[in-house]
């Protein structure tokens, strides 16, 4: 924990951390978890050779309750509840995840930067209407302090 940084802070940096290394940013991870046309369930169920009859049987449903998973996964409004448990009438495990497209630490870094910006440019205004306009070099670093500070403080104010 750096001499700046709040404990909000650190915890927000650590739990940011944990999910890089269980992530590993692998930039391929999107790419083999684009599903089958048709969907994961159909897509499983008929590499099995399995009929929607069958797989209903499985879980405990009718054929046309499948049929409509089926459709409704494709249409992205499957409930995670359905999809477990037709998963497991697939012998298959639901693994479900958000897959950050950047680093962690890159999302939080552009979003304090753009927020301190949007800060130092609320007051450099006021300033200037009063006369007292400061220089560009001087608005950067008063955004790179600012910027550090709402990030060692795990401020949620960098999402307004």
């Amino acid at each position: 924990m750096s001499s700046n940084e709040t404990l909000r802070g650190l915890r927000r940096r650590i739990q940011r951390e944990e999910i890089e290394r269980v992530l590993g940013h692998d930039s391929t991870l999107r790419i083999h978890l684009e599903p089958p046309t048709g969907g994961w369930v159909k897509g499983i169920r008929t590499a099995l050779g399995m009929t929607a009859k069958q797989l209903g049987k499985r879980v405990g449903v009718s054929q046309n309750a499948i049929s409509e998973a089926e459709r409704a996964e494709v249409e992205g409004r499957i409930a995670l509840k359905t999809l477990r448990k037709i998963a497991d009438g697939l012998d298959s495990e639901l693994v479900y995840a958000l897959v950050p497209r950047a680093p962690l630490d890159l999302i939080v870094q552009n979003h304090a930067n753009q927020a301190a910006q949007r800060m130092v440019g609320e007051v450099s205004q006021g300033m200037a209407l009063e006369g007292q306009s400061t220089d560009d070099s001087a608005r950067a670093a008063q955004v790179d302090a600012l910027r550090e500070r709402l990030i060692a403080e795990g401020s949620n104010r960098i999402w307004d």
